[in-house]
């Protein structure tokens, strides 16, 4: 084999060309970004508590926080003017959460004519259950009850579907404190109950008589929409509802359950009432609860 010899001035300039091009290309990779880590499983265990903890955390959105604040803002007005109020009064109100919140609201009250809306439910239960239709008489007898709360029909109901069929109602719509009675305006409910209850009206009625339940409580006569509907719908609210009133020996009975909606939000009120001097003070009263809870929204 043949072999060369490189004299020494080539080898050194060959050399110092190598050596130029290793350092630019260390130049170059020095100025670049480095890759990321490759991310492997999280490590196990309990995540690592912040050194401080926000307002705000994960659980709890600013959004969120917000919201409540302005809730308990707008409960305590309402408590306020509850509190100078004569007679016991009681209210709840139902939001985004789900649950209840107010003054008082676990406390009982006779229902009056509230209750019918859960009457109604049970009826409409009942003729499901059985595979039946719904009858044209039936129909209107039911639409009397609701639309101008005629005492009438809600007994003929009622002798129907008893307090069974309406404790079965109050089961399915989560009320824990009602308390049927055999008469049916002397059912003892809360504010939290009705709260409840008219939040999520589609789980009480039965599917293929949801449509005609719905629009009965939407469909309630003028002069008897007083209170939260007269208010929430100056606000823009759409309301459901079922009010409630007689006179008892310890003064008159007001009460009055909703559920609001607007551009995609809902909710529901119930302000529950008794030992009130007359009847328009106690629609004063209902309203000015009413007016406190949605000032501002």
């Amino acid at each position: 084999m043949r072999s060369y010899r490189i004299g020494k001035g080539p080898l050194i300039g060959l050399m110092a060309a190598v050596i130029a091009i290793l350092a630019g290309a260390v130049v170059v990779a020095a100025s670049s970004d480095p890759a990321p880590a490759p991310q492997g499983p999280p490590a196990e265990g309990p995540p690592q508590e912040p050194e401080e903890r926000s307002a705000a955390t994960p659980e709890q959105p600013r959004s969120a926080h917000r919201s409540a604040e302005r809730r308990r803002t707008r409960i305590e007005r309402a408590s306020a003017w509850a509190d100078g109020r004569a007679g016991r009064v009681a209210f709840a109100v139902v939001g985004p959460d789900g649950k209840p919140h107010g003054r008082n609201e676990h406390e009982l009250f006779q229902s009056a004519s509230v209750v019918k809306a859960l009457i109604l439910a049970a009826e409409l239960q009942r003729i499901d259950d059985a595979g039946g239709r719904l009858d044209p008489a039936v129909a209107a007898e039911l639409r009397r009850m609701i639309t101008v709360s005629d005492n009438d029909a809600a007994t003929a109901v009622f002798d129907r579907v008893g307090p069974e069929g309406v404790g079965a109602i109050a089961h399915r719509a989560g009320m824990r404190d009602l308390r049927a009675s055999e008469t049916w305006g002397a059912t003892a409910i809360s504010a939290a109950d009705m709260a409840v209850m008219f939040a999520d009206l589609g789980r009480v009625f039965p599917e293929r008589f949801e449509k005609f339940g719905l629009g009965l409580l939407g469909s309630i006569v003028p002069e008897q929409s007083w209170g939260i509907p007269r208010v929430a719908r100056e606000r823009g609210w759409s309301v459901r509802f079922k009010g409630g009133w007689r006179p008892d020996p310890g003064g008159q009975i007001v009460n009055q359950a909703a559920e609001l909606r607007r551009g995609g939000v809902s909710g529901s009120i119930a302000v529950l009432s008794d030992r009130q001097p007359s009847m328009p003070y106690g629609i004063e009263t209902v309203e000015g609860i009413a007016e406190r809870l949605l000032r501002g929204g």
